[in-house]
């Protein structure tokens, strides 16, 4: 998967790609938060089929939190991979559970 950094973002970055059929939108600090996935950098992160990251068109949304926490399968890996190749750390479901 690639990842391309598509904007400038406040206090970091926005970065897009696509990971197994999916396609990704990432806002990415440049430090880590405990408001960020695995209380890294990226503090949004949208999974969506068609492209389109609205309400409607999204599979998965963390925005400081998530939506809903994903379930084993499809939509975790692809969590995974993105924060692997993101931020280079690994997810902790057990503690991403409790948020």
């Amino acid at each position: 998967m690639a990842m391309t950094s598509t904007c400038s973002w406040g206090l970091g970055m926005c970065y897009a790609g696509e990971i197994n059929g999916y396609k990704i939108h990432a806002q990415v600090l440049g430090h880590p938060s405990k408001q960020g996935i695995a209380e890294g950098r990226i503090v949004q992160f949208y999974i969506s089929k068609s492209g389109l990251f609205n309400f409607k068109h999204c599979e998965l949304s963390y925005s400081r939190g998530w939506d809903s926490v994903p379930s084993t399968g499809a939509l975790r890996a692809v969590v995974e991979q993105a924060v692997r190749q993101i931020d280079g750390k690994q997810v902790d479901w057990a503690m991403e559970q409790q948020r």
